[in-house]
């Protein structure tokens, strides 16, 4: 869920309609010519005449972006958001959190997060392990008085056991909540804010 935009990839034999896909893990080319280069092996990136363009391991690429060069070229040399600004926790904030944290970049984002009971915090963010777990958590909800942005980390791929995100959907819309953002937490982790829906 990153920056896209058309552009035509000038190489040695002409050029070639693409469309950039620049995400955290780095530029994803797709169209008439792919290709992926992570975010760790460009350099030099600059933008002139409406042409974008950086070297990576060993090869020029050059873009032609018109009014969106320079934009690109500041997009690519700004380090993405880490986990803790993806998910809105900033000092200070209080979280609260439900269920045992699947991996170590999310103990690291929450862990200078002061904890609060789940009707005091600011953030609260919920494991969703099993379709049982995620069935319970509108109950949950409402037994706590949540009334603030719940992140739901859920499964992601097919090789995860825990519920995807379509299954998250389905239960936490019906209660009346919306999703509202989304982030990758992992190969087989993602996480979606949701925020109940306020009646007009």
């Amino acid at each position: 869920m990153g920056r896209q935009a058309k552009a035509t990839w000038i190489g040695e034999h002409g050029g070639a309609a693409v469309t950039l896909h620049l995400e955290s893990a780095g530029l994803h080319i797709s169209g008439e010519r792919r290709a992926r280069v992570p975010r760790t092996s460009w350099r030099h990136v600059q933008a002139a005449d409406g042409i974008m363009s950086f070297e990576a391991d060993g090869n020029t690429y050059r873009f032609r972006l018109g009014r969106a060069a320079s934009e690109w070229a500041d997009a690519l040399t700004t380090p993405p958001p880490s986990l803790a600004e993806k998910l809105g926790v900033t000092p200070g904030t209080s979280v609260a959190v439900r269920g045992e944290l699947p991996l170590p970049e999310l103990e690291e984002a929450l862990a200078d997060a002061p904890r609060a009971t789940p009707w005091e915090a600011e953030l609260i963010v919920v494991v969703a392990r099993s379709d049982a777990e995620l069935r319970m958590l509108p109950v949950w909800f409402r037994e706590c008085g949540i009334a603030t942005h719940v992140w739901i980390v859920h499964g992601k791929g097919r090789g995860s056991t825990a519920p995807g995100d379509g299954a998250v959907r389905d239960v936490l819309r019906a209660a009346g909540w919306r999703d509202t953002k989304a982030s990758a937490v992992g190969d087989a982790w993602s996480a979606t804010r949701y925020s109940p829906i306020r009646a007009s």
